[in-house]
This record gives C-alpha cells, sequence and structure tokens, in this order.
C-alpha cells in the first residue's frame, strides 16, 4: 500500500490554512519539515492530522505559545524518536550519494564539490 502524500497546495486546501501559515508553522517547531526539499517537498497524513489538531486547539481558545507548549514531550515520556530526512544526489545511474538534510544544508557547497569530484573520476574511467 503506497503512502499518501501532498504537496503544500493541496495541505493547504485540506486544511483552510494558507501556505504561508504552514511554513511559518513548521518554522516554530509546531510542524515537521516536508520530506524532499523546495517544489519537490511532500507531505504526509501526520503533516494532515498536526495541522487539523492545531485548528481544534484553536478553536479552544489557545494561542500559539500554549499550543507550542502542549506539544513538548515530557520528560518523563518516551522522547520522540528522530525522523531523518535523507537528500539523494543521482550520479551516474546506478549511483547514488545519499545525505542528511542538515549536513546537506550547512556543507553544500563542498558536497557540490565532492559529487563534481566523483562524476570527473567516473567520466575518466569511461574514457580509458
Amino acid at each position: 500500500m503506497k503512502t499518501k502524500t501532498y504537496t503544500i497546495k493541496q495541505l493547504a486546501e485540506l486544511t483552510g490554512y494558507s501556505r504561508r501559515t504552514i511554513r511559518y508553522y513548521i518554522q516554530q517547531g509546531l510542524l515537521e519539515p516536508p520530506a524532499g526539499r523546495g517544489r519537490g517537498g511532500f507531505y504526509f497524513d501526520s503533516h494532515l492530522h498536526k495541522l487539523n489538531e492545531i485548528r481544534v486547539q484553536q478553536e479552544k481558545g489557545l494561542r500559539l505559545a500554549a499550543i507550542q507548549e502542549l506539544a513538548k514531550p515530557d520528560k518523563e515520556s518516551y522522547p520522540a524518536p528522530d525522523r531523518d530526512v535523507w537528500i539523494k544526489y543521482t550520479i551516474v545511474p546506478g549511483i547514488e550519494f545519499h545525505i542528511q538534510r542538515n549536513l546537506e544544508e550547512h556543507e553544500g557547497r563542498r558536497i557540490l564539490e565532492i559529487i563534481r569530484m566523483i562524476k570527473s573520476l567516473l567520466k575518466g574511467e569511461h574514457n580509458d
């Protein structure tokens, strides 16, 4: 069974929140970032449910600060599992380079240089 995914436009239409608000909630840590990057980013049912949950709490009169406080895990509860997001670069068909998104964001220039070097090395092998 394939996992249902949504674009930010679809998520906005389903929840009534604007794209800008959804991005703001991600920035504030109320919502997990999308999988993928840029226009290719996509969201899951968990994002949809979380946005609906936020809406219910807002309708009860809670402000965002209170909702954020409620979203923090209790110190005595089990910690939430980290969600690793990986970026995939196709070097050549059959060879991929995977890197964690947070590292890619900080070391993007170096990573692109590494990828160029690998492609150059592979290209040299094909010419020999």
